[in-house]
């Protein structure tokens, strides 16, 4: 199991000016039940939760806690329940419920209501996943909350010194990925451009194959062949392409070899579709890997597995969803 955490961006808690929420009505927090002297709302109500939620800055006690928002490591100010294993960013708690299209969305005339449905695709990055996401009213899609936050205008990029912009009609290759792309991040200075799938890369991400966190590495850190391998599938990296780090362990990998298929579904989490009788829970097997109720082969990856203690009723999700698969990195070539 593996938990991410942050984007190129920070996700601000800042609005633009006509998507400011007016009143409590709007905020995706319902009720403020506590502020401490600075005026900060230190135990609300959230509408997409049955809890109360208390802030807190302790990064270093919950750092390995996933947002169910973003679906991001927790990396700021955040929200958690006392009952549950729940928790929101602040930047994530304070979005309101909803706010008009997004430039990235193609109905740019319609709404897009705040939800957190079972499980979505979203219609930017192509990932799947069980967090939060804004809903078009109109044709029912789909956008990730790091989408959402994507700017329309310049943004920096750690592995760059200069902004970059968003180019509709370019051609040419990714800078990280290496692959043909039409629309970028580019730097009119210079040959660098990033495709916006690669900008919404994890800045940092917890992997079973380190006990440390890793971190998004933007250019190769050793100038000898032998270290530009990739220490999950033991095959060479292209030290020109982004990777994950461990500087403690000196542990290196593909980008694909760390995020896998499904790096936004959380586990422990219900999944509320399916003809099973009882409560399933996304799991993700690292030891012992049972075999699939459907297919009979092991549950290596994400699978279902029953809450009741005397069914053993556990199916990959692949084999319950083969129509849904996971996100196209592993349709892309390594990186």
């Amino acid at each position: 199991m593996f938990l991410l955490c942050g984007a190129l961006w920070v996700l601000s808690s800042q609005e633009n000016e006509d998507e400011k929420p007016l009143d409590i009505s709007l905020n995706s927090i319902t009720n403020v039940l506590e502020r401490n002297d600075a005026g900060e709302a230190t135990i609300i109500e959230h509408f997409k939760h049955n809890h109360y939620l208390t802030l807190s800055d302790k990064i270093r006690d919950y750092g390995n806690k996933c947002c169910d928002g973003c679906m991001l490591l927790i990396s700021d100010s955040f929200y958690y329940c006392s009952e549950c294993e729940f928790f929101l960013h602040k930047a994530c708690a304070e979005l309101p419920k909803m706010k008009k299209s997004i430039w990235t969305h193609f109905s740019q005339l319609a709404t897009l209501f705040l939800t957190s449905d079972n499980i979505f695709r979203c219609e930017i990055c192509d990932f799947l996943s069980n967090g939060f996401a804004y809903k078009c009213n109109e044709c029912g899609r789909h956008t990730c909350l790091r989408c959402q936050a994507i700017p329309p205008d310049a943004l920096s990029c750690p592995g760059h010194e200069h902004p970059l912009l968003y180019y509709y009609d370019f051609v040419g290759r990714c800078s990280a990925c290496g692959l043909d792309v039409k629309r970028v991040f580019s730097c009119k200075d210079c040959n660098y451009s990033v495709d916006p799938l690669c900008m919404l890369l994890p800045t940092r991400v917890s992997h079973k194959c380190d006990e440390h966190l890793l971190a998004l590495c933007y250019h190769n850190i050793h100038d000898y062949s032998k270290h530009h391998y990739c220490d999950i599938c033991e095959r060479k990296r292209d030290p020109k392409r982004w990777f994950y780090h461990c500087t403690t362990c000196d542990t290196s990998a593909h980008v694909k070899c760390i995020l896998g298929e499904y790096p936004f579904i959380k586990t422990g989490s219900i999944y509320k579709e399916g003809d099973h009788p009882h409560p399933l829970t996304f799991v993700k097997k690292i030891k012992h890997y049972p075999e699939c109720t459907k297919c009979g082969e092991p549950c290596k990856e994400l699978a279902l597995e029953c809450a009741e203690p005397e069914c053993n009723y556990l199916v990959h999700w692949k084999c319950l969803n083969p129509y849904s698969p996971g996100y196209g990195f592993l349709r892309r070539k390594d990186f």
